[in-house]
């Protein structure tokens, strides 16, 4: 083995420059030096933000004891225990009149400010999907301030121009179409403001009854995206809890604080009280509430007076009102017309309302059907929304057929199919998924849009046979990206057709009912687990029965009209058709108005159904259905919008015209109202505090997720401990290698066997010295017996 071997030539010692004693000394005190630096940098920067942590915490915050306060303040709890921060008292009254087919509602909101300080509240508003907002006041004792529409950068600009100047103002913005942002500014220490708030909704109608829904608090939504770090600091609202986001850009406008109505309710605050005026012209056989408890009369001719029970009621929930015509007074068709005021003067506006012919039970052929029924188990559906949910899931699994097919997906962070792809409805398969339905538990947050592309994904359109395909979305809406949702419901809805499912004392009506309009299906609010089997066989009644399509509609000869929607969609039975129209010209009322004329395919069958124009009476004093109008087609052409993104500043200024011209609030239009006179003194400090909203009844309160901006005093002392102690490790780190010095696994064994040994000596007896004393005894014994 020739191996090649390298010896480096020697260098005698003599030779050599070796470092001295003096220069590891140097070195060594040097290192030291350094280190000790260094840790005392650390401790002294971790102290300080600390500190900085601590005083941001104080900034702003006047705190009072218990006793400092009077009956009904509502506090916040401050840092301090023992110590609270006064905040607005909220009130609110509601009037409600009924005529035709619409609601004139009445919102006034009391806001009293118990703080020694100037105050500006900040309150989100929620309202119904389709409210029509037209008027805003501020009422000051007999003092009433009337605002107008104005564009709204320019109402913002006038709103914050007023409360620089210390005049007493409001600004009412839609952030949402069922959510409001209402501003007061300049509310004096111990003084009482209150907002008026009016808008048009119209009536719901199916299966026979109508129904009216007034919201009072909201469901939080989950906001989705990442941070957009340059937006953090332009947003008006500074009250929301999350930061904008590449999906949702006005977060921080749509999140509002919450508390527990129990701590709200204990100062008297949050409070509503109702008062509905009924007046449809119609005998009536039934009227309920089935979340409140409700007192009624009759005030005159087919017309009932509908209040709370106690008064008021917490402002944790929904109020709805149902109410059902008598058998032999239920119209098959109502048709309401009024005069255009200044906005449209000359034309007329039409409500119409027609019902269907019955389909009977000759019709109701079941088809097999492919059913995808999607939960949501996201952290908001934790409490009783979860077990609404699960039982409605479990009914709806119940209600398969044989020949049917399905798949379960839960969706939260993330989401997860029973089933890869859907399954014949046999009895083994849907006892495994009620199993695990059984199961499932709220958690986690409501990343919704990728289990909706899952669902209307499953459904494959080259299946054999004749399936009908429909998806069963169960869900409280609690998010903040609707826009993003619709779009995927109308890009990939195909042949499918969606169902929601609303779940929760205050669900997220908008989403519910956009949703069903563009997944061109019907949905149900369930409100209390009571309520899940009557709610689910409803929406069963629609899902297994036939549809009515190809809806048409036609016009008088030469009457120029211009109706929403724009298309009929397909109605389930028990559903109305009903649309809301502009006429040009003075036709209606008139002998030679002629018919309108409706026709449709029922079940294979084609029907028709005419109503006259003549003898039509025409109201010259209401202007409900013009608002109405006005707020239909605002929505048509934001869901053109949506579709037609290019189109954005076209149809941009076609909304913000109407929206002036029929003084509607809108998404580019904003109510501002202004004294004229300064009231707050240029001295007095103005504080901004945000209004809480209540959670919702059933609900559990969820813990707010902050950016990692700022960890808290208690973490930062965390962090200098911490720091304390990995310095004091490297400080005598020297000082413990030289102690394990020369220790090694064998020695640490042996040590541990003589303390085992030792340990052992003290408690267990030794069996061979007894044994031995015991053989002493008996020699000495015997020695005696000799």
């Amino acid at each position: 083995m020739n191996r090649p071997f390298f010896h480096p030539p020697r260098i005698d010692r003599e030779l050599l420059i070796l470092p001295t004693d003096e220069y590891y000394r140097r070195r060594n005190r040097r290192r030291h030096g350094g280190s000790w630096l260094l840790f005392l940098v650390t401790i002294i920067a971790v102290l300080v933000a600390a500190v900085g942590a601590r005083a941001q915490e104080m900034v702003g915050e006047e705190t009072v004891s218990i006793n400092d306060t009077g009956s009904g303040d509502l506090l916040f709890k401050s840092q301090q225990p023992g110590r609270y921060k006064p905040a607005l008292h909220l009130g609110t009254e509601v009037q409600v009149n009924v005529r035709g087919l619409a609601a004139e509602v009445t919102l006034e909101q009391k806001f009293t400010n118990r703080s020694d300080q100037w105050q500006e509240a900040v309150y989100v508003l929620p309202l119904p999907e389709n409210a029509a907002v037209n008027g805003l006041e501020i009422r000051i004792g007999e003092r009433r301030i009337v605002g107008k529409v104005r564009e709204r950068q320019q109402a913002q600009k006038i709103y914050k121009e007023a409360r620089a100047a210390g005049k007493r103002a409001a600004l009412l913005e839609q952030q949402r179409p069922n959510l409001f942002t209402s501003r007061i500014a300049n509310i004096a220490p111990g003084e009482k403001i209150s907002v008026e708030v009016r808008y048009l909704q119209t009536l719901r109608f199916d299966q026979g009854k109508f129904s009216l829904r007034l919201p009072t608090t909201l469901t939080p939504r989950y906001i989705p995206g990442t941070p957009i770090a340059e937006e953090q600091t332009v947003g008006l609202n500074s009250h929301g809890w999350a930061l904008p986001t590449d999906q949702v850009a006005d977060a921080d406008k749509i999140t509002p604080t919450m508390m527990p109505m129990q701590e709200l309710s204990a100062t008297g605050s949050h409070q509503v009280s109702i008062s509905v005026d009924l007046g449809m012209g119609l005998p009536l056989a039934d009227i309920y509430s089935p979340y409140h408890e409700i007192d009624f009369n009759r005030q005159a001719e087919h017309r009932y007076r509908v209040v709370l029970k106690n008064g008021h009621s917490n402002m944790d929930r929904d109020f709805a009102l149902y109410w059902r015509p008598q058998t032999s007074a239920m119209p098959s068709a109502a048709l309401f017309a009024e005069r255009g005021g200044e906005s449209a003067a000359g034309d007329h506006f039409l409500q119409l309302l027609m019902l269907p012919p019955d389909s009977g039970a000759a019709v109701s052929r079941k088809l097999p059907r492919e059913v995808i029924f999607v939960v949501d188990t996201s952290g908001s559906m934790s409490g009783s929304s979860i077990r609404q949910a699960k039982e409605s899931l479990l009914l709806a699994l119940n209600r398969l057929g044989t020949r049917d097919r399905f798949n379960v997906i839960e969706f939260n962070s993330q989401y997860q199919n029973f089933y890869p792809r859907p399954v014949q409805a046999s009895a083994e398969t849907v006892q495994r998924a009620r199993d695990w339905v059984e199961s499932l538990e709220a958690r986690g947050g409501t990343e919704m849009a990728p289990a909706l592309k899952e669902a209307l994904s499953q459904q494959l359109s080259d299946e054999p046979g004749e399936l009908v395909r429909q998806v069963v979305f169960i869900t409280d809406g609690a998010v903040g990206n609707e826009s993003a949702l619709f779009e995927i419901i109308r890009q990939r809805l195909g042949q499918v057709r969606l169902f929601p499912v609303g779940i929760g004392s205050a669900p997220n009506s908008h989403f519910m009912a956009r949703a069903a309009e563009y997944g061109r299906g019907a949905f149900v609010q369930i409100g209390d687990l009571k309520e899940v089997q009557q709610q689910m066989q409803r929406l069963f009644a629609k899902l297994e029965n036939p549809l009515v399509t190809d809806l048409q509609i036609r016009w008088p000869a030469g009457l120029v009209v211009e109706a929403y929607p724009k298309k009929l969609p397909d109605l389930y039975r028990g559903e109305p058709v009903r649309l809301i129209a502009r006429v040009e010209g003075d036709l209606p009322g008139r002998a030679e108005a002629g018919n309108i004329e409706i026709s449709g395919r029922l079940a294979g069958k084609r029907f028709r159904r005419n109503l006259s124009l003549a003898g039509l009476a025409v109201d010259s004093e209401q202007m409900s259905i013009g608002s109405l109008w006005a707020r239909s087609k605002i929505a048509a052409l934001r869901a053109e919008q949506r579709a037609l993104p290019g189109s954005g500043n076209s149809l941009k200024e076609q909304i913000l015209a109407l929206a002036l011209n029929y003084q509607l609030a809108s998404p580019y239009t904003s109510f501002v109202a202004v004294e004229e006179t300064p009231v707050r003194p240029a001295e007095a400090d103005l504080q901004s505090s945000p209004v809480p909203n209540a959670v919702a009844r059933g609900q559990v309160l969820q813990s707010g997720a902050y950016p990692s901006t700022g960890l808290g005093i208690y973490a930062h002392m965390l962090m200098a401990v911490l720091s304390l102690t990995v310095g004091l490790v490297l400080r005598g780190q020297r000082r413990l290698r030289n102690r394990l010095r020369g220790f090694s696994c064998r020695k640490c064994a042996a040590y541990l066997a003589r303390t085992a040994r030792r340990w052992l000596r003290r408690r267990v007896p030794d069996v061979r010295q007894r044994r031995s004393r015991l053989e002493a005894k008996l020699k000495l014994a015997n020695g005696g017996m000799r």
